[in-house]
């Protein structure tokens, strides 16, 4: 049997903000909210393109800022052979920082469980560790929130996806980003399984948050690492710790996201100083990170795929 590659984090909804050609502010701050305020474009036609290139064979479409589940939706239909969805509560979301409403747990709740509900989204995702996360809201009652997103998820058995690991975009704050509120959940919910986004990583120097993925993905057995800007040597201590190991790690690129990278000293890293004008290759640099550990095929199989492949609900026979 050939070799087959999942990636578990692709976001193939994009925008066209404009600020450069306006001569405006090129910064994450500017971005986000452009971001927020612009209708998305569908990449799917560079995505399969790509895919092709790098012999990926089959993605996730990850829903985040002001992707629309139902773009998500008409993507999968036409390409169910290579896309499946994860979903979130984008539209809430989006009326959020538009200003249009507060934040409202329930109208999140009931939009994620809309969606979920439909065979073309294999979980949740990419979901933030506290949802009303432009809100300073004590941390229980943020627990409180995620706690009641993470019944839908086990009512509707299906996993959920959470974005860890630092970033700049300046409404997406650290104690949302910190995995080590996973560990919370996963006592929790011992039923649902959890993938941490990015292993912690998301500039990809910073230590606190990686250290933080490694413990949790490593006290419970339905927590996994999901890959996308970790540098080969986090992922190689994730494959060689024996409470993680090749069947909890699975490859993620993060394709169509607003993240470049950088040399820094002896290696490269993402990076998150300015906003690449350009969409980077994330598929070569996050492949090259699992092919340059020394492993077994087999063991990379299913870091490349076949874990993926387990936890969502995807059938490689087909």
């Amino acid at each position: 049997m050939p070799r087959f590659i999942i990636d578990a984090h692709v976001h193939s909804l994009r925008f066209r903000p404009g600020l450069l050609k306006g001569g405006q502010e090129w910064t994450y701050r500017s971005l986000e909210q452009r971001i927020y305020t612009t209708h998305p474009v569908d990449n799917t036609p560079d995505l399969l393109r790509d895919m092709g290139k790098h012999g990926v064979d089959f993605c996730l479409i990850s829903s985040a800022f002001n992707m629309r589940n139902e773009m998500i939706l008409e993507q999968v239909r036409q390409h169910p052979d290579r896309l499946r969805g994860l979903c979130n509560c984008a539209e809430m979301m989006r009326q959020v920082q538009a200003g249009e409403r507060d934040f409202d747990i329930q109208q999140a709740v009931d939009e994620i469980d809309g969606w979920l509900g439909r065979p073309e989204f294999a979980g949740i995702g990419e979901a933030y560790l506290f949802p009303s996360h432009r809100d300073f809201k004590p941390l229980d009652q943020c627990l409180e929130d995620t706690c009641r997103i993470m019944a839908v998820a086990r009512k509707h058995q299906k996993p959920i996806m959470f974005h860890t690991g630092f970033i700049r975009y300046p409404t997406v704050r650290l104690r949302l980003c910190d995995p080590i509120w996973i560990d919370d959940l996963a006592c929790i919910f011992p039923d649902v399984p959890i993938v941490i986004g990015h292993m912690g990583v998301q500039a990809g120097w910073y230590r606190t948050f990686p250290e933080n993925a490694l413990m949790v993905a490593g006290r419970h057995p339905q927590v996994y690492l999901e890959t996308s800007q970790a540098p080969a040597e986090l992922i190689e201590r994730a494959y060689l710790d024996p409470h993680i190991g090749p069947t909890k790690i699975m490859f993620g690129s993060d394709y169509g996201a607003s993240i470049s990278y950088a040399r820094v000293g002896d290696t490269t890293m993402a990076v998150t100083a300015t906003p690449p004008t350009y969409l980077p290759d994330h598929f070569a640099w996050n492949l090259k990170q699992i092919m340059d550990i020394k492993m077994t095929e087999d063991e990379r199989d299913l870091m490349l795929g076949l874990n993926a492949a387990r936890v969502f609900g995807v059938d490689t026979r087909a």
